[in-house]
């Protein structure tokens, strides 16, 4: 029995660490992936996107919880920024939708946020389906959440990367760096992850340059307001996973490892962004859909936790922790390992040489046989 547990539990990381392999910065390999058929896992998901979204325009839902994040995107074009923490850059992308009668101006967005989740596991080689079929898609769904175009702007950036289209990478990169503690880390991981030269890195964020500083322009207090904003009313903390609630700034020596271990460059990314989801100040679970959409396994079905807060309200979403730290174990710990057995093959002498150092100094060794 154990002897099977062992082997079922060989099989499973071994499955895992081969699927993030599949976050390649390749461009045929990307090309293939957009070009696949859909598959079956991807309509159901796109199937059980459309039932959800329904559901929730048909049954009566909480006034105050049903569409929080796109009501806070929508009121900024009437000139309300509370609760508004992104970069101003992003505003004029919520014209079209918010002048949109409802509920047009809400499908929209969330089509376009459905397309982000799809695109992002075709580019990065992740399991659409699995994120399809989530909790945290249903939540994005549900409060009209940004996630899912932040994920689409990332895979534009690497997917402009690897074909050398640096003005699109840009572009995603803009988009997705609205969201700062998820879209500015992961971009640049990304962009000095990328197999591209240092100057074509600088002409990547002249477009994301030239945004920000045109909403600067536009609004030239915008990141003062924000500051106050955040001190007047300051982000919600009901799903928040990260471990510096816990344990503060001692876990920022968590980013150590996959920074320095040797390690393959889709398995560094991937690292690196769950460290991004433990190791910051603040990061809610609704976020974790960006890691659904990467080539993470099996892993991805724990997101379905989620479905817990039923059951036993906001603070069971704490759990999700489990997420993020599973995959930062199953990345960290081997290559760990390899590194401290690399280190002791070149400390062990060599079989001969051990042999000589534990003969006599007198003795000479045997001849061989003829």
């Amino acid at each position: 029995m154990r002897t099977l547990l062992a082997r079922t539990a060989h099989k499973a990381w071994s499955s895992l660490w081969d699927e993030m392999e599949r976050l390649s910065p390749e461009a045929g390999s990307i090309r293939a992936r957009l070009r696949a058929p859909l598959t079956a896992g991807e309509l159901g998901g796109l199937l059980l996107s459309a039932c959800a979204v329904t559901f929730f325009l048909l049954a009566p839902m909480p006034p105050q919880e049903f569409l929080y994040d796109y009501r806070i995107y929508i009121g900024t074009l009437e000139g309300q920024f509370t609760s508004y923490y992104y970069g101003y850059w992003l505003l004029p992308l919520f014209a079209l939708p918010g002048r949109l009668p409802h509920p047009l101006g809400y499908l929209l967005w969330i089509a376009a946020n459905i397309a982000g989740v799809w695109f992002a596991a075709r580019v990065f080689g992740g399991r659409a389906g699995r994120a399809l079929f989530s909790f945290q898609m249903l939540y994005m769904l549900f409060f009209g959440q940004f996630i899912g175009l932040l994920m689409g702007g990332l895979a534009l950036l690497w997917w402009g990367l690897a074909n050398r289209r640096w003005h699109l990478a840009g572009m995603g990169l803009l988009i997705a760096a609205a969201k700062f503690h998820v879209g500015i880390p992961w971009g640049l991981f990304l962009l000095l992850l990328a197999d591209v030269r240092w100057r074509d890195r600088l002409r990547t964020l002249l477009i994301p340059l030239a945004g920000v500083a045109l909403s600067l322009w536009a609004y030239p207090l915008w990141p003062l307001q924000m500051l106050r904003l955040a001190q007047e009313t300051p982000p919600n903390t009901w799903g928040s996973i990260t471990l510096w609630q816990y344990l503060g700034p001692l876990v920022l020596l968590l980013w150590l490892p996959p920074l320095l271990l040797p390690m393959t460059r889709g398995r560094r990314f991937i690292a690196l962004a769950v460290t991004t989801c433990i190791a910051l100040p603040y990061f809610q679970q609704a976020d974790l859909l960006g890691l659904l959409v990467l080539p993470i396994g099996w892993v991805a079905l724990l997101g379905n936790l989620g479905f817990l807060l039923f059951f036993l309200g906001w603070e069971a979403l704490r759990v999700l922790a489990i997420v993020p730290l599973v995959l930062y174990v199953a990345i960290v710990v081997p290559a760990a390992r390899s590194l401290i057995q690399s280190w002791r093959r070149t400390q062990s002498p060599h079989p001969q040489e051990s042999i000589d150092a534990h003969r006599p100094p007198d003795s000479k060794p045997h001849p061989s046989p003829d």
